[in-house]
């Protein structure tokens, strides 16, 4: 099933900002979005005129939603009064929740969100049941009555760090729970910038505190960019859904809203957004992915290349580093009425073993853009390489170090090593008979789709 994710925040017209900004993050990492509305803002990418709270209307939003779907985590943004508080608190403490909370009180154009003296009770009876914290340097001194709004020495900002930790641990939180605070955009130098998590995680058997600097560089965009404390929020709470650990959904974070703050959607008369939409390359991929399997899908006699693990096409973006940067298809592909069928659909970050495979491919060659894996059969890969001029290369799994048996990308980056070594560059085709649990299976890699049709064309007219 695919993961779902709720969040509680304000409504902005222009989509930049607020739940519709909440809403697209969800959607790019790949979650369901759930949303309730605690207020209706009036207010532009540049101007803020007002809003209304909608507190007499949340609780009936949040009680359907609960009734019927089980949420775990949530992302909570604007609050404009007490009464939102307290309906947020009661279904954080019924249902359980990990709350990444953006405690955000001014708009990015200056003006309040929140009624006069709320961020007080917020510290004091939301902060503890808080998961994860993610204030921006104005916030995170406000809160902490540090003013370090020109950096200083990274122990002043350690200390920030821990007296803003404390505001969200509990006793009870000591020995069971992991936490963490972020704080964002702490101006290093005129060129540099850095996010400061300070996190409480289980190290072996106890908890302890440590410290993670992310450094940015400046960009000059040219003004304010309308939401991005909604984006970053919101993408941690996202790749918590997805089960990611809590250093994990932080680091994916990060790298996320990196990606993203390259890309700004210019509004008419001023005001810029962060660009949320598909890259041209993100597109192509899928395009791409898209085309090969079509090409697949509408011949039985592909269907016999399908192993029992099934069989996945993946394609990645040029200068990939992480699996969230290689799509593949969600549930394989499998065989329907005598016909190659994929089970979900074409998505980033879907694939796991083939996507590892072509992150260690490209460590080494990095035009090797897509994998296909293929059923393996010994009277196949002596027709392949005599029959055609595919390049092919046998790696015994036998061969293989204890230690990179246990950890499987290293399994894989010793397997695209082994064939480089054997060779002298990766192949087109990488097969190996199996072993003990592993299937034995033929990888097929090329650089875009249509080198990876044409090699399928070959295999299958000789086999």
């Amino acid at each position: 099933m695919k993961p779902i994710c709720l969040t509680i925040a304000g409504s902005d017209p222009t989509s930049g900002a607020g739940i519709q900004a909440d809403i697209r993050t969800f959607d790019r990492i790949g979650v369901h979005p759930f949303s309730a509305i605690t207020a209706l803002t009036y207010q532009t990418a540049t101007e803020f005129t007002g809003y209304k709270s909608l507190s007499n209307n949340l609780d009936q939003q949040l009680e359907v939603l609960f009734k019927a779907y089980p949420i775990k985590v949530i992302k909570v943004g604007m609050i404009p009064d007490n009464k939102v508080l307290e309906i947020i608190i009661h279904y954080v403490k019924t249902y359980e929740l990990d709350v990444v909370l953006d405690p955000v009180s001014i708009s990015s154009v200056g003006h309040r969100l929140s009624s006069e003296g709320l961020e007080l009770e917020m510290k004091r009876d939301l902060f503890p049941l808080v998961k994860i914290l993610t204030p921006n340097i104005s916030e995170a001194s406000y809160f902490s009555n540090i003013d370090i709004s020109s950096f200083q020495n990274i122990d002043l900002a350690k200390k920030m760090g821990n007296l803003l930790l404390d505001m969200i641990l509990k006793k009870k939180d000591l020995l069971k729970r992991e936490k963490a605070i972020i704080i964002k955009g702490i101006n290093k130098n005129n060129e540099e910038f850095i996010d400061l998590a300070c996190i409480y995680r289980k190290v072996n058997s106890t908890y302890e505190r440590s410290f993670y600097i992310f450094n940015k560089r400046k960009i000059n965009v040219g003004g304010n960019v309308h939401g991005t404390g909604c984006v970053f929020s919101s993408a941690i709470a996202a790749y918590l859904a997805k089960d990611y650990s809590l250093n994990g959904a932080i680091e994916m974070a990060e790298t996320f809203f990196d990606e993203k703050f390259q890309n700004f959607i210019e509004l008419p008369f001023g005001g810029k957004l962060l660009d949320l939409t598909r890259s041209t390359d993100h597109i192509d991929v899928i395009n791409q992915i898209k085309e090969i399997y079509n090409f697949i899908s509408n011949k039985k006699e592909f269907s016999k290349l399908i192993p029992e693990v099934r069989m996945n096409i993946s394609g990645s973006l040029p200068n990939a580093r992480n699996k969230q940067e290689v799509a593949g298809i969600d549930g394989r592909i499998t065989i329907v009425n005598g016909f190659p069928h994929k089970c979900g659909k074409i998505k980033f970050g879907a694939s796991d073993h083939t996507a590892r495979l072509i992150l260690s491919a490209k460590e080494f060659d990095n035009t090797i853009n897509f994998v296909i894996n293929l059923k393996y059969n010994p009277d196949w890969i002596h027709l392949i390489a005599t029959r055609t001029d595919l390049i092919v290369q046998e790696i015994n799994r036998e061969e293989q170090p204890d230690e990179t048996k246990r950890k499987e990308f290293s399994t894989m980056q010793w397997l695209i090593k082994s064939s480089i070594e054997k060779y002298g560059a990766i192949p087109d085709i990488i097969w190996d008979a199996g072993s003990i649990g592993k299937e034995p299976i033929i990888r097929l890699f090329g650089r875009n789709s249509e080198e990876m049709i044409e090699k399928l064309k070959k295999i299958i007219s000789v086999i």
